[in-house]
């Protein structure tokens, strides 16, 4: 049985493996570097794996000014980075002039503007099952249609996005973080239930995973089906 270190190794290789094509000119790797234990595993995997995938890895943190513990988190991750050798930029940003989509959204969305603005080439999120899980679920409580019920893709054509750990649970990662006495950061904001996807995260999935174990794996499965049949249907029109 494959320890978690090897899972997540062979769930990287494999994802690029079967990309090669896509792949194969696009070699200088970015990956968005936010400090949680999800991100940093990512970071340290794809370090790991970079001679073997032969790629150019740097990484990106996004300063959101939203917690008094913003500037150690951007000091722990230049440091993370300086130790494994990788190159590292980083951006403060203002959330304010998009504040009518809500915190979440005005976060993301000046997190994806910033992103854009340091990337080379790829650029790496460490998105994983759960959170795949989650997405599905907040797009059908808002009565999406396919393209948001078919959530996250493994990699997005469109904006050369790559999300390798969307098939891994969130056990998984937690384990690669104590095999390899990973330190990372635990954001305080997780906890606040105020914001949709903590609720669902803190209260409602664990509720549905005490009747249905496998629950997490399930909805993934059924997003990958939603996606499928959404190719299908353009495909189709």
């Amino acid at each position: 049985m494959k320890n978690n270190s090897e899972v997540i190794f062979s769930e990287i290789i494999n994802s690029f493996n079967n990309s090669f094509n896509t792949l194969q000119n696009q070699k200088n790797i970015s990956i968005a570097l936010s400090g949680g234990v999800d991100s940093i595993v990512l970071l340290h995997a794809l370090n790991e794996l970079k001679s073997k995938l032969k790629i150019k890895l740097n990484a990106i943190h996004i300063h959101h000014n939203l917690s008094e513990n913003a500037d150690a988190w951007l000091a722990f991750c230049y440091k993370e980075c300086k130790r494994l050798g990788v190159p590292f930029s980083s951006e403060k940003v203002d959330i304010k002039t998009n504040l009518s989509m809500g915190i979440e959204g005005a976060a993301r969305q000046s997190r994806y503007e910033a992103l854009e603005r340091y990337r080379k080439n790829i650029l790496f999120l460490a998105h994983h099952q759960n959170d795949q899980a989650e997405t599905l679920l907040l797009q059908l409580f808002r009565g999406s249609g396919l393209n948001g019920l078919a959530a996250m893709p493994i990699f997005d054509q469109d904006r050369f996005i790559w999300r390798p750990l969307l098939g891994i649970n969130r056990e998984v990662i937690e384990g690669y973080a104590k095999e390899n006495n990973l330190n990372f950061i635990e954001d305080e904001s997780n906890n606040n239930l105020q914001f949709d996807r903590n609720f669902l995260r803190k209260e409602i999935l664990p509720l549905i995973k005490s009747r249905y174990p496998d629950i997490i794996n399930t909805i993934s499965r059924s997003s990958e089906n939603i996606a499928e049949g959404l190719i299908l249907h353009k495909a189709i029109a």
